[in-house]
């Protein structure tokens, strides 16, 4: 081989190599650029949807929904009436008691007002006050007698009420049967402290001592001090 051939044959080596380098190289250019970038008209995957940061509007959402949250209803509590706002309890009226019905009548010259009672309980008081006089009266063989003390027959209590110008007596029916005394003898009393009570239906022992016709829960008379002379009780009754 001449010299001249050796020379060209070097050289088309040296070209083929150099030619192929640059073969090479643009082909892992272009590789590398597909990677990377994804250039050379080849689409590429995008990986910002797949961010991690969350987009203004998905903050703004999530801080909305932390700083304002749905409340939940509130359950006001039904207030409780004050003592101003709770109604008084109606009172309850006391019993009206039925008028007593007086009979004036005399009675061996002397005057007298006879009391029906329409009730049973019915209490009496001191019209005025004075001094309590209790005297016990029996009925013993037709007489009626003071100070007896028969076991077997029933007493009768005249309730009177003194002072230095007037006596007002009470005669109740039997006592303990059907009247029961409220103050004792002696004792000072007040206007209307309670003198005695009907417990049970009873006439006046004016019935047994005197005329068996009356029918008079109660009869009584007012006296003037110390002349004796009759008044008339009914302001008092």
């Amino acid at each position: 081989m001449s010299l001249d051939s050796a020379v060209k044959h070097a050289l088309l080596r040296i070209g083929a190599v150099g030619l192929a380098s640059a073969i090479t190289a643009a082909v892992l250019f272009g590789i590398g650029r597909l990677i990377l970038i994804g250039d050379l008209g080849v689409a590429m995957p995008s990986f910002s949807q797949a961010s991690t940061s969350p987009s203004p509007a998905v903050v703004a959402a999530v801080l909305r929904d932390i700083a304002t949250p749905n409340p939940s209803p509130t359950v006001t509590p039904t207030p409780e009436p004050s003592p101003t706002q709770t109604a008084a309890p109606t009172a309850t009226a006391a019993p009206t008691e039925v008028p007593l019905a007086f009979t004036a009548f005399r009675f061996q010259g002397r005057s007298y007002i006879g009391i029906v009672v329409p009730d049973v309980g019915r209490t009496f008081v001191a019209p005025f006050a004075g001094k309590l006089e209790v005297r016990t009266y029996q009925f013993i063989d037709g007489e009626v007698r003071l100070g007896s003390s028969v076991p077997t027959l029933p007493f009768f209590p005249y309730v009177s009420v003194v002072t230095a110008d007037r006596k007002i007596t009470y005669r109740p029916g039997t006592l303990g049967a059907v009247a029961e005394l409220l103050a004792r003898d002696g004792a000072q009393v007040g206007a209307g402290d309670p003198l005695f009570r009907l417990v049970a239906p009873g006439r006046s022992s004016w019935a047994t001592f005197y005329d068996s016709s009356v029918r008079y829960e109660v009869i009584v008379s007012l006296q003037a001090v110390p002349s004796g002379r009759d008044l008339d009780p009914t302001p008092y009754l």
